[in-house]
């Protein structure tokens, strides 16, 4: 893996002026965006603002990021490598003006398809929606396949973040399953992990010594800025179909979570919590995009007939089921035929009899019928949303939920006079836990990285100093409650307490290997709360 202790590729060279520094960049197989428009969106997520930095880096090749990270750092500027741009935890955000962002966007080749050995390998930018619809013609697909929000999320961003959704129940979440990584080291030079380490070897697999791929996993980017994802591959489906409940209390839903966890048996299990459900019952898509919705169910079910009665079927539940009140649990069960299908989501009937109520399964079969939907990143009444989670084991959960329970009924009374509403959703994460996210939800002025994101015809909201101060002081309270149940997080960026009170021959190591990959600490600094 040897990087920092060979000749650099760019040795430092800080006389090179900045304005000289960005043509020798364009003049790369590569765009730089320089509007002050530009340079600020790119410095934002969907919860905040950092320092707007010199200019933004997109290069259109992996050669291009390469030697254009080389570059930029043998003049001293810091990179913030992002993706699609969905983090919500600072994990990209400048933190000096004398930056770059590297924008991940137009590395979107898939440049392996290996269906003998069954591995494919894309570049760090191809969303997870252009994967898919690349892997469906030829029956395959990755075991994790992505998160809801697999439109625009990349591929190289996510498994740096760390996200779950699309077989999380069955798998885990997006690390869990990369066989190796291409990474570019500070000086440029390409670091690769897997068996594909090695001159013609082919990267089938992860585990050929030690295991450098796991180290590279949900990095924050703070390792090096991943070029190229290599991942397993699997048969696609032949048959899907899923359930839905209603349970009265926690309880009984995290009962049957659990249970239905134990056994392997659902790909996605996901709930909502009552001021969840109620913020999307409504709806806001109007009668084309339920049409829109209604035909890709009928295309998605095989053949004409069966298609039409899935539409039929969704069409009557509607979206009335949303307003019972009770938390809503969805499960997805998948099977090579339509036998083994409806035993499984039989079985998973058996263990949701935690008092539940049987909804109409709209839910889980819209979210497979269009699962790369754009994801809105304002609620639905166009006000402004904060995820937090934490993944907890299931013998933490029910103390977690009191905690944070308790939290939130603390802070009732301010939380309605600034009109800031919570509710939290739920996903099982293969058989180990349980991902608790508290969502806030509150009226606010849009940033810029929600202007250009949302298409949609939603209210705005003036300004809500009030409120936006309340969302920081309980996402830092909530924040502390999963830290004392012991729960792990995706999206560590620089919000999550990785690294405090870590162990310290573990903080040593990785500090080492920061060191050999960015002497000079400029690849997305303060990321996992390292230098």
């Amino acid at each position: 893996m040897s990087t920092a202790s060979s000749a650099p590729l760019f040795p430092p060279n800080h006389a090179l002026g900045d304005a000289a520094l960005l043509a020798r960049l364009a003049a790369l197989d590569a765009e730089v965006l320089t509007d002050s428009d530009d340079r600020a969106f790119y410095a934002q997520d969907i919860a905040d603002a950092g320092v707007t930095p010199l200019a933004v880096f997109r290069p259109h090749s992996v050669a291009a990021l390469a030697a254009g990270v080389g570059m930029a750092t043998a003049q001293g500027l810091a990179l913030f490598p992002r993706g699609g741009g969905m983090s919500y935890t600072a994990a990209y955000l400048p933190d000096r003006a004398r930056s770059l962002v590297i924008d991940t966007a137009a590395l979107t080749g898939i440049t392996a398809i290996n269906e003998t050995d069954m591995f494919v390998t894309v570049e760090c930018g191809c969303t997870w929606a252009m994967l898919d619809a690349a892997l469906a013609p030829l029956g395959l697909r990755t075991p994790f396949w992505g998160p809801f929000s697999g439109w625009n999320a990349t591929v190289g961003g996510s498994i740096s973040q760390g996200t779950a959704t699309f077989g999380t129940a069955r798998v885990g979440t997006s690390g869990d399953t990369v066989l190796a990584f291409d990474v570019v080291a500070a000086d440029g030079r390409m670091v690769r992990t897997g068996a594909g380490g090695q001159p013609g070897h082919q990267p089938f697999t992860r585990q050929y010594g030690p295991d450098l791929t796991g180290v590279f996993a949900n990095d924050c980017g703070a390792l090096g800025i991943k070029a190229r994802i290599t991942l397993p591959l699997e048969p696609r489906p032949a048959a899907v179909g899923g359930v839905s409940f209603l349970f009265g209390d926690f309880a009984a839903l995290a009962a049957a979570m659990r249970a239905i966890a134990r056994t392997g048996l659902a790909s996605e299990a996901f709930a909502m919590d009552p001021a969840v459900t109620r913020q999307f019952a409504g709806g806001s898509g109007g009668f084309a995009q339920d049409f829109a919705a209604l035909r890709a169910i009928g295309l998605a079910q095989g053949s004409a007939l069966a298609g039409l009665w899935r539409m039929v079927q969704v069409a009557r539940a509607g979206r009335a089921f949303l307003g019972r009140e009770g938390f809503h649990l969805h499960a997805v069960a998948e099977a090579d035929d339509a036998a083994t299908l409806r035993r499984r989501l039989a079985r998973i009937r058996r263990l949701c009899d935690f008092g539940a109520v049987e909804l109409p399964s709209t839910v889980p079969t819209m979210v497979r019928a269009i699962p790369f939907a754009p994801l809105p990143i304002l609620s639905p009444t166009g006000g402004r949303m904060l995820p937090l989670h934490g993944i907890a084991p299931w013998s933490a959960v029910a103390g977690l939920d009191a905690a944070m329970t308790a939290l939130i009924a603390r802070h009732a009374d301010v939380c309605t006079a600034v009109q800031l509403t919570i509710g939290t959703s739920f996903f099982g994460v293969a058989r180990s836990g349980l991902l608790y996210e508290p969502v806030l939800y509150w009226p606010d002025a849009r940033l810029l990285s929600h202007e250009r994101r949302t298409t949609t015809d939603l209210p705005r909201h003036p300004a809500n100093p009030a409120a936006a101060a309340l969302v920081k002081k309980i996402a830092a309270e909530m924040i502390e409650v999963f830290h004392a149940a012991g729960a792990t997080h995706l999206q560590i960026g620089r919000v999550y307490p990785w690294a405090r009170g870590r162990d310290a021959g573990a903080m040593a190591l990785i500090a080492a290997i920061k060191v050999e990959i960015d002497p000079q600490g400029l690849i997305n600094p303060g990321a996992l709360g390292l230098p």
